[in-house]
C-alpha cells in the first residue's frame, strides 16, 4: 500500500540551449513586428475614416 501512495518523480527537462543574446534578439524582432502591425492598423483605420469624412 505504501508503494501506491508514492508519486512518480517530476519530469526533468533539459537545459535550454538558447543563449541570452539570441533570446534578446528574438524579443527585439517580436516587438518590431508588433510595432509594424500597430502602425499598419493605425494607417488602415485612418484611411477608412478619411473615406467617410469626405
Amino acid at each position: 500500500m505504501n508503494s501506491q501512495d508514492r508519486r512518480p518523480p517530476a519530469p526533468k527537462y533539459q537545459d535550454s540551449t538558447m543563449s541570452d543574446k539570441v533570446f534578446k534578439r528574438m524579443i527585439f524582432w517580436f516587438a518590431f513586428y508588433v510595432f509594424l502591425f500597430c502602425v499598419g492598423v493605425y494607417f488602415a483605420v485612418g484611411a477608412d475614416m478619411a473615406m467617410y469624412a469626405s
